[in-house]
C-alpha cells in the first residue's frame, strides 16, 4: 500500500475509539452536461456544488465510485506551478493489473518506480483531467484528497461537488480497500483470527467503514500515527465478502475468495499440529501467502 510516498504499516493497537462523525452531503439531482477544454481560467474562488451542478456522463456510476476510493487512498491530485493539472496513483507491482484497468478507461502512462517495487500511473492532458474530474466530482471524501480536488477544480473552472452520502452499495469502500486495506490472519491464544482492515492517518477517513459495516476503530502510535478500522468477527467478514465480490480489483482482494475455505478448515481445526488435516492447512496458508498485501 502506497500513499504519495507514505507507507503505513498494520499492527495491533492500544487505543479505542468511538463516536460519530458529519458527512457532509450533496444533492442527487445531477444533470449531464458538457464542459469546454478551452484554455486555463483561474476564478478566484471556486463553488461548491448542489443540485444546479452539472457532470459529463462518461464513466458508469460504479467505476466513477470504486476509481475516487482508489485515488482517496493511493492517488494525488496535482497542480503544477505553471497552472497543469494532473492525476498520480501509485502502488504495488502486484498491482500493475488495477493500474492498467484505469489506463484503458482513462489513458495516460504508467511507469516503473525507481529503486522500489512499485508503479506510478499519471495522467496529465487536460481533455483527460476534466473527464476525470467529472467522474470522481462528488465521490472523493479523503480529507487531503478533497483539498487537491477543490484546487484543480479552482484550474478548471469547474464547479465542485460536496460528497455524496455513503451506503453500503457504494463502490467507494471497495476502491479505498484495493488502496488502504488489508486481509490477513494471525495466530492469537493459539488459534487463528481472521481480521479486515482498513488504515489512514486521520479519524474521519475511516469512520465511514465503522458507520457504515460496524467494527472498530484503533489508534496505533507508531508511524507518527494512524488509525484503523478492522472486523474479526465471523458473520461481519462474510458480509463484507459478500460486499466486495466483484467489486475489488486488487491482488490482496483475492483472499477474499479464500474466506469460506479457511472457515472451513478452521471448523476442522485444522492448524493443530495433531490435525490429521494440518497438510491441508499448510496448502491453504502457501496459498493465501501468494496472494500478498
Amino acid at each position: 500500500m502506497l500513499v504519495c510516498g507514505e507507507c503505513l504499516e498494520f499492527r495491533f493497537t492500544t487505543l479505542y475509539l468511538s463516536g460519530s462523525l458529519l458527512i457532509p452531503r450533496a444533492s442527487k439531482n445531477v444533470k449531464n452536461g458538457t464542459q469546454s477544454a478551452g484554455n486555463h481560467r483561474h476564478p478566484k474562488s471556486s463553488p461548491v456544488g448542489t443540485s444546479e451542478t452539472t457532470r459529463i456522463a462518461t464513466f458508469s456510476k460504479e467505476f466513477c465510485e470504486w476509481l475516487s476510493g482508489v485515488i482517496d487512498g493511493d492517488g494525488c491530485l496535482l497542480v503544477s506551478k505553471k497552472g497543469y493539472t494532473s492525476l498520480e496513483i501509485t502502488m504495488g507491482s502486484e498491482d500493475i493489473k488495477l493500474l492498467r484497468y484505469i489506463q484503458d478507461k482513462l489513458g495516460g502512462q504508467i511507469k516503473l518506480r525507481s529503486g522500489v517495487k512499485a508503479y506510478r500511473y499519471r495522467l496529465h492532458n487536460k481533455e483527460g483531467m476534466i473527464k476525470l474530474i467529472h467522474c470522481i466530482n462528488g465521490n472523493i471524501r479523503n480529507s487531503k484528497r478533497l483539498l487537491q480536488l477543490h484546487r484543480v477544480c479552482l484550474n478548471l473552472n469547474i464547479k465542485i461537488i460536496e460528497p455524496f452520502e455513503l451506503d453500503k452499495n457504494n463502490f467507494w469502500f471497495a476502491g479505498f480497500f484495493d488502496a488502504d486495506g488489508t486481509i490477513g490472519f494471525h495466530i492469537k491464544n493459539f488459534r487463528p483470527q481472521l481480521s479486515v482492515r482498513v488504515v489512514n492517518k486521520l479519524l474521519q477517513d475511516v469512520k465511514f467503514y465503522q458507520d457504515i459495516f460496524g467494527g472498530a476503530i484503533y489508534f496505533d502510535s507508531s508511524q507518527n500515527g494512524y488509525y484503523q478500522w478492522s472486523i474479526q468477527n465471523r458473520e461481519n467478514i462474510l458480509k463484507m465478502q459478500e460486499y466486495f465480490k466483484g467489486k475489488c480489483r486488487s491482488h490482496k482482494s483475492q483472499r477474499f475468495f479464500l474466506v469460506n475455505e479457511y472457515y472451513r478448515l478452521l471448523d476442522l481445526k485444522a492448524y493443530k499440529e495433531n490435525s490429521i488435516h494440518q497438510k491441508i492447512w499448510n496448502i491453504f496458508t502457501e496459498k493465501w501467502k501468494k496472494l500478498k498485501i
